[in-house]
């Protein structure tokens, strides 16, 4: 492989060790590299990232307090701030398999664990950089959402490049699926699978039987992708949704307990658990789950108050039949603190909150306190800041109250 040119290569260092930070840097400018921002937690990352544009990102998995690198790459995806041409390599002293499933789940271009030598990351990053030259055009596609232009440009790359097929076939694949060619996209990845065992590939298939509507060949393929690959956690969200399909709830929750237990860091999974278990009248297991998704919100950017409202509407179904145990009260007493504090100004979200009070109350055996709570949310109505209750709850709680 010729020698890379990184001078006119724009690079982000994010790490919050002092010494690791003096030492990438060096071996960055060492490389040749002219351009070197350096950001020392992930807050600062996500400011550089949406002001200026950059080639190179060294991010650590432990960023201190605050999010770590697996929520920072969440983020990023998620608001689309680094773009396809940009290459993300992930640095890690961690092995965990707990560490090494979230990262993957948000697909950093590579890994690195420390501790790594000048002449490693040389060779990693220039391979890496190397790839994403000759992917240039079929990356711009991606990252406008011109997948026709994506697939044609990839197609180009296969002829002058034969170790990149597989790279290729697979951004055509998923292209394919997300202009709806489900019949191309399901051939595609079969002539793959003839030839290379890849797990992207039984993916797509799998994809591309569900989004055709055959459930039992979707199921098929991704039970098999789970035997073949632990590391494809989707699988098991995708074969959570094959199971609510067919009205099969108590299956879909199993399997996402077993994907959680796999990768428990993934926020979107924990809320589809509790929905899951909220729906089969299973409350408990819907508060571990967006108990965790609560823990998990602080530094996400799915932290939405509909994480910590689920919550508390777990405790409070948990409180239909048996009063709260003191742990159970403090859980609720927490996350009701945190809606307080970042969401309350929403008339929806005060309505919703007050009820969840009152029923947690009322089975507490504290009519005093549910019938003052239910007063202070008539006044918000009065002055406009909450929704009124419906007259289902009106009647309810009155009828607790004695009134």
């Amino acid at each position: 492989m010729a020698q890379q040119d990184f001078s006119k290569k724009k690079a982000l260092l994010i790490e919050d060790m002092a010494e690791a930070r003096i030492m990438q840097r060096k071996m960055l400018t060492d490389f040749g590299f002219t351009s070197i921002d350096i950001a020392m937690k992930a807050e600062t990352a996500i400011d550089l990232l949406r002001s200026r544009s950059f080639d190179v990102i060294l991010s650590d998995y432990n960023l201190g307090n605050g999010k770590d690198g697996q929520q920072l790459l969440e983020e990023v995806r998620h608001s689309r701030l680094i773009p396809h041409t940009a290459t993300y390599l992930m640095v890690t002293a961690e092995t965990s398999i707990e560490m090494v499933m979230g990262a993957i789940e948000y697909q950093p271009d590579g890994y690195i664990t420390k501790p790594f030598s000048q002449a490693v990351l040389q060779r990693r990053l220039g391979k890496l950089l190397e790839t994403k030259e000759r992917l240039y055009k079929v990356n711009v596609a991606l990252d406008s959402n011109n997948f026709e232009e994506a697939i044609s440009a990839a197609k180009q790359v296969m002829e002058k490049y034969p170790s990149l097929i597989g790279k290729c076939e697979r951004v055509i694949g998923e292209s394919l699926l997300e202009i709806k060619e489900y019949k191309k996209a399901l051939s595609l990845f079969n002539k793959t699978l003839k030839s290379r065992k890849m797990p992207w590939a039984l993916f797509g298939k799998a994809k591309s039987y569900f989004y055709m509507g055959e459930l039992e060949k979707a199921e098929k393929n991704f039970r098999q992708l789970m035997l073949d690959n632990r590391f494809f956690v989707s699988a098991y969200d995708w074969l959570a949704k094959i199971q609510i399909a067919q009205d099969k709830p108590e299956e879909a929750q199993a399997t996402l307990v077993e994907a959680i237990g796999r990768s428990p860091k993934n926020i979107l999974r924990q809320m589809e658990l509790g929905k899951i278990s909220l729906s089969m009248n299973d409350p408990l297991t819907a508060e571990m789950a967006y108990r965790r998704a609560v823990f998990l919100a602080k530094y996400s950017c799915y932290n939405t108050a509909e994480v910590y409202l689920k919550h508390l509407e777990s405790l409070a179904r948990i409180s239909d039949s048996e009063s709260l145990l003191p742990r159970q009260k403090d859980n609720f007493d927490s996350t009701l603190k945190k809606i307080h504090e970042s969401f309350f100004d929403d008339p929806d979200i005060k309505a919703k909150t007050y009820s969840y009070e009152i029923d947690v109350y009322i089975a507490g055996k504290d009519p005093l306190t549910a019938k003052q709570i239910f007063e202070a949310w008539l006044s918000e109505v009065q002055s406009g800041g909450a929704t009124a209750p419906t007259k289902e709850q009106s009647a309810l709680y009155n009828k607790a109250f004695g009134g």
